[in-house]
């Protein structure tokens, strides 16, 4: 909230995205929000918000799109919500015990927009595997980068943290 309304008071090109997929953690949002519509929270703000089907590939290209030109044509802040659904726990550590399995397969079997998107497209299995691939090939070269990478000297830590004061 604090980032939005700063954003909101200055003008700040900001594209904030917020990935509604039900759950704060292991509560159902519902039981701990007294409102469940972020866009009226972010016209609340006097942010201007849409919302996309978070499950639609093509309609969170084209929301974010049009957000994103909003925003580098000077418009200010916009929120875009996501409408989503997470298939997997909060965490490793969460047991996954406030839903249940029925209802994250009935999704899955309903809504997975990857396979919603690849039926939509006439998208063969081959071409899903070798993207799948280029992607764990991609994933595994930027693990190992990151692994090779030199630590950052301690002395430098604290750079960049604050904005230096003039004198």
């Amino acid at each position: 909230h604090e980032t939005m309304n700063l954003a909101a008071l200055w003008k700040l090109p900001l594209l904030l995205l917020y990935e509604n997929n039900l759950y704060a953690m292991g509560t159902a949002i519902e039981r701990s929000q007294a409102q469940l519509d972020m866009e009226l929270r972010a016209r609340g703000y006097g942010v201007p918000a849409t919302v996309a089907d978070g499950m639609d590939v093509l309609a969170v290209e084209e929301a974010v799109r049009e957000a994103v030109d909003a925003v580098r044509g000077g418009g200010g802040p916009r929120l875009v919500e996501l409408k989503t659904y997470r298939f997997r726990a909060h965490s490793m550590s969460d047991p996954d015990l406030y839903r249940t399995k029925d209802e994250v397969e009935q999704w899955r079997s309903t809504r997975d927009p990857i396979e919603l998107f690849v039926a939509a497209h006439g998208i063969d299995a081959e071409t899903v595997a070798g993207i799948e691939a280029e992607v764990a090939a991609e994933l595994e070269e930027a693990v190992a980068f990151a692994e090779a990478a030199p630590w950052e000297p301690l002395e430098t830590l604290e750079e960049h943290v604050y904005t230096p004061v003039e004198t």
